[in-house]
């Protein structure tokens, strides 16, 4: 017996195009429909049907939850004459930098104006406004984007490149400054020009990183300020550093069959039973031990 669900949803003719913008943007499939009635027909990953009818009905057909998607669309009359510039740039954040456990993810992603319609269309905002489940959702929307750049600095190198510069800062401008060389780099050799590239500002030096940029990087406007992901090219960037995260994080899990939790202040006791069960030096394997926090984790471990 089927349990798929329909409703509908009643659109003007002027605005069924944005409609198919976002089930675009959405990874559904555009599928051919002979009938005279119907203006197009999608089919979703997961095998929801939509059908735009020349009456303005939008039918969906399915068993999946499309809460996420049908909230995208009612959005259109609010932003409907809304219009905004856009120039191509870079932007760069990073993840993990304060979680005890896990890597620490830096992207750089160059935003092209298709690209941008699309992360516009799914909401793509600061990474830390949304849940792991829907950060997944995100980063499997655009994953297969090829302008994205990306470093895992995962704990035992983090912990060697800490002992080695012995200051957090200069490894985080080595790592921005990586990403940004590398995504130059390929936009270069694509013909590609980047306007300028936007770094969410994580030191109150901003030499930190112009004194690690090379050629590349010194020969384009580079703009750094605090809560950076207010550049959507920025937002991009951190979800798809934070999408990463959450992919290596889930296989360390699996790795160890252990739930590491997440930050740096609620992850003591967690800890000490890690190093109960794996020894001490494994600790260094998926921990930051440069935190003040494996002094009590260690503590009569």
């Amino acid at each position: 017996m089927s349990n798929q669900n329909t409703f509908t949803l009643e659109f003007s003719p002027k605005e069924t195009p944005k409609v198919r913008d976002i089930l675009l943007a959405n990874n559904w499939v555009e599928e051919r429909e002979r009938n005279e009635y119907v203006h197009f027909r999608f089919r979703s990953p997961n095998g929801t049907v939509g059908i735009m009818y020349t009456s303005g009905k939008l039918v969906f057909q399915g068993k999946e939850d499309l809460t996420s998607l049908v909230s995208s669309i009612k959005k259109i009359e609010e932003e409907e004459g809304v219009v905004e510039e856009f120039t191509s740039h870079l932007g760069v954040d990073e993840v993990g930098k304060g979680d005890y456990f896990g890597p620490l993810v830096v992207v750089s992603c160059f935003v092209t104006k298709d690209f941008y319609k699309k992360i516009k269309l799914l909401g793509f905002a600061d990474s830390k406004k949304f849940s792991d489940k829907k950060i997944s959702s995100l980063f499997n929307m655009v994953k297969d984007y090829p302008y994205y750049y990306s470093s895992i600095v995962r704990p035992e190198e983090y912990n060697g490149l800490v002992k080695e510069y012995k200051n957090v800062s200069i490894l985080l401008a080595k790592q921005h400054s990586l990403v940004i060389e590398k995504g130059l780099k390929d936009l270069k050799e694509k013909n590609i020009d980047c306007a300028y590239v936007v770094i969410d500002q994580f030191s109150s030096s901003k030499s930190r990183v112009i004194n690690e940029l090379g050629e590349l990087g010194n020969s384009v406007r580079l703009i750094q300020h605090h809560k950076g992901e207010s550049d959507i090219v920025v937002a991009a960037a951190s979800i798809i550093a934070r999408g990463i995260f959450v992919q290596e994080w889930e296989s360390m899990n699996s790795k160890y069959s252990f739930e590491f939790p997440k930050g740096a202040s609620n992850v003591i006791e967690q800890a000490k039973e890690f190093v109960q069960r794996y020894g001490r030096e494994e600790l260094s394997r998926v921990a930051k031990i440069g935190f003040k926090t494996t002094k009590q984790v260690l503590t009569s471990s």
